[in-house]
């Protein structure tokens, strides 16, 4: 679920090709989401990066029916405005992720701190846990449901940290990086989407969803823009 101006309309095509419901994504007047990032040599987490929130701007999100009973529900990157009105919009989902950036974490932290307390696992890159828990990740447990907090570590893998501990998760190999971009996404869909197979919500579940989730990464940096993970789902792999 999401919004496009005409300028992103064309991305539905391919979107639907590999088999992703797209009757949620929203045609409004005016440009797209555009998000710029700089990478050093080694990738990961950008050094710079800056966003223009489009048509995101006066989103009010509307999920179809058919999405309202969903049992696994993912916040990804937008205005936690957006946020709270999907989360508000699904009736009783079992497991709730979110997702964010630090454009959001510094602007917005009062109502993102809302949606926190709110959702199971949050999905943030290093410089992104340290602009929201300078104090530490265990304050981020403190009277809300969150149950863990997936460190997306770039070429060091990931990391699942609760308050009961912390296990990292190698990254996968690659024979070469040609975009990081996208690549915190596809770690997410990758371990959401396992987890709704086994439909386990315990802490083994979530290392080996975490494993596949390293896997679509990987798929995601190997080619410019989505293009390796619309090959991978159309190979069924």
């Amino acid at each position: 679920m999401g919004a496009v101006g005409p300028d992103g309309a064309e991305l539905a095509g391919p979107l639907a090709g590999a088999g992703v419901d797209v009757l949620g994504v929203e045609l409004l007047p005016g440009r797209s989401y555009r998000w710029r990032a700089e990478h050093g040599p080694e990738g990961g987490a950008p050094l710079q990066e800056r966003q223009q929130l489009g048509v995101y701007s006066r989103w009010r999100p509307s999920p179809p029916q058919s999405a309202r009973q969903s049992e696994i529900l993912f916040l990804g990157s937008m205005p936690p405005r957006c946020q709270l009105a999907l989360l508000e919009a699904v009736a009783s989902p079992q497991l709730v992720a979110l997702d964010t950036m630090r454009d959001f974490i510094q602007g917005h932290r009062r109502r993102l701190e809302a949606v926190i307390r709110r959702v199971d696992l949050l999905f943030v890159n290093r410089p992104e846990l340290e602009a929201l828990a300078p104090e530490g990740t265990g304050t981020l447990f403190r009277g809300g449901r969150l149950r863990a907090v997936v460190l997306k570590d770039s070429a060091r893998g990931a990391r699942l940290i609760s308050d009961q501990g912390d296990w990292p998760v190698p990254a996968a190999p690659v024979e070469r990086v040609a975009d990081p971009t996208g690549a915190g996404d596809a770690l997410a869909g990758g371990m959401l989407g396992r987890l709704a197979q086994l439909k386990r919500l315990d802490q083994p579940a979530f290392m080996e969803a975490l494993v596949e989730g390293t896997r679509w990464a990987a798929r995601a940096i190997t080619h410019f823009g989505p293009e390796g993970l619309v090959r991978a789902s159309r190979a069924g792999s």
